[in-house]
């Protein structure tokens, strides 16, 4: 349960951000850079987290709690953590 609450708390503060940062920027590396920047992911949840930011789609194998993937607006965000 734990594990799920964190993972949902995580989800939520990466929306607020993106939609703040899509409001703010139209460049996709500013919005991503703004996301990983303000969120400071990679010192909260351990190294390394990427984020991709464009008019994209992918097909990749992933862990559930080191992916999150949506839109805001036209801009299709992937946050995702490699190890």
């Amino acid at each position: 349960y734990s594990h799920r609450k964190q993972l949902d708390e995580m989800q939520r503060e990466v929306l607020q951000c993106a939609f703040l940062a899509v409001n703010m920027y139209e460049d996709g590396l500013d919005i991503a850079s703004y996301i990983k920047k303000i969120i400071e992911f990679d010192r909260r949840h351990q190294p390394n987290w990427h984020c991709i930011v464009g008019n994209c789609s992918s097909h990749v194998t992933h862990n559930d709690s080191c992916y999150i993937s949506f839109d805001v607006g036209n801009k299709h965000i992937v946050l995702f953590k490699m190890n």
